[in-house]
């Protein structure tokens, strides 16, 4: 007797009793036991089950009837399905570490699929099965090995949301691309009910793109961006809490003492300055006046392979070179930098410092997750890799944050003074 159908594209898994002992089985649809094209496709997925060294790679046999394949009987083992176990215990997503070893294993899985030249194609969380007691993700059958099925929309009736566009269509021939298309939608299910965190929201968006062109090339493309953009956050939320405090203290000289409306900045030896000092951080750091900004690096770098003993020809080729290397970030600082400079001086504006720390806090948030996408936007149109772009976003922000705690300090110290 059959117990818990679920259904998969291919058809529907179960848990069956047979002489007091339970297995896990799907059992085909029709329309596939009928289907020469699907039977040959899980013959040739079965071997390579079989032969695919992988923690997350289920195995499975055929039962056979006088029609042919009606069944895949899973090794040994009690499974279950990632839906089914979110549907019996949706706590199980709070649980410290679940989402990150679901994600991390299925990355793993997909980028090992890669490497022997298969896609899975679809990552519906009913096609993800768990050992009970254990959070690593199982595959059964891959996409790859159903792609000779001319309709494969019939194929993925019912998950069509689940899988690339490309791949329904038939159009063009499904790549590591479509994976990871898959891998965004997945994420989507595992905050069906709650708000998807920072880190994955940009990575999300970008991964499910219609246009293949518009995605990451490779899973390890993605994962490597939401590594990134967790590291970001990590920072920028200790930086935030520590300008919480400090900006907190500064907005008492702002309440109780009286505003001064011109502020002189003196050096050492006394003399006023026009201009603030600490802005001459965020100046161009390529190009003055007067002349082209060469880099202490580069000039190292040029020394060390004997630039005097170049000719003038071998000292422009590789001077061009260099300047391409650089021109991306350059071009990346600049525009970053002045965005940022905008946002954070409304962030540390009178009237924002004067807010309850709840709202700093969240108007601080708000500011960190727009200048982020902001960065992920300024990375594609540069062609900067976004993980690079991340780092240095969050490098210019702290600088620019630093700034400001530094003008409110010498500014409350000025009234406290007065």
């Amino acid at each position: 007797m059959a117990q818990h159908r679920e259904q998969l594209p291919l058809g529907f898994f179960c848990r069956k009793q047979i002489e007091g002992k339970y297995r896990n089985a799907l059992q085909l649809k029709p329309e596939w036991t009928d289907s020469l094209t699907a039977t040959e496709g899980l013959r040739r997925d079965r071997q390579f089950a079989f032969d695919h060294r992988s923690r997350h790679q289920l195995k499975y046999e055929f039962y056979e009837d006088s029609s042919g394949i009606v069944e895949l009987d899973f090794e040994p083992g009690n499974y279950q399905s990632l839906a089914h176990l979110l549907a019996d215990e949706p706590a199980t997503l709070a649980r410290k570490g679940f989402i990150k070893n679901i994600l991390n294993g299925l990355f793993d899985a997909t980028e090992e699929l890669h490497q022997a030249g298969m896609l899975h194609l679809c990552f519906a969380p009913s096609t993800v099965f768990l050992r009970k007691g254990d959070d690593t993700p199982l595959l059964l059958c891959h996409g790859s090995s159903l792609l000779g099925v001319k309709d494969q929309r019939a194929l993925y009736q019912g998950f069509e949301t689940m899988v690339a566009p490309e791949v329904l269509d038939g159009n063009t021939k499904p790549d590591e691309r479509s994976d990871v298309y898959a891998l965004g939608r997945f994420i989507e299910q595992l905050f069906l009910n709650s708000n998807l965190p920072y880190e994955y929201k940009a990575v999300v968006k970008r991964a499910t793109d219609d246009d293949p062109a518009q995605r990451y090339d490779s899973v390890a493309a993605m994962r490597k961006a939401i590594d990134a953009r967790k590291t970001s956050r990590k920072s920028l939320l200790a930086i935030l809490a520590a300008a919480v405090v400090a900006g907190l203290l500064v907005w008492l000289f702002f309440d109780l003492m009286p505003e001064t409306s011109n502020v002189e900045f003196i050096d050492d030896n006394g003399v006023v300055q026009k201009e603030d000092p600490y802005q001459q951080v965020f100046d161009d750091p390529f190009v003055n006046d007067q002349e082209e900004y060469i880099d202490p690096e580069i000039a190292l770098y040029l020394d060390s392979i004997g630039m005097d003993e170049m000719t003038d020809e071998e000292f422009k080729a590789l001077s061009d070179s260099v300047k391409t290397a650089t021109q991306l970030e350059d071009i990346f600082r600049r525009r970053f930098t002045q965005q940022a400079e905008a946002k954070l001086t409304e962030l540390y504006s009178r009237q924002n410092l004067g807010s309850s720390e709840t709202d700093f806090i969240s108007h601080s948030g708000k500011v960190f997750d727009e200048l982020m996408t902001y960065a992920a936007q300024l990375a594609r149109e540069s062609g900067m890799q976004e993980g690079q772009a991340s780092s240095l976003a969050s490098q210019i922000i702290s600088h620019i944050q630093a700034q400001k705690q530094e003008e409110l300090n010498r500014l409350g110290n000025q009234q406290g003074g007065q």
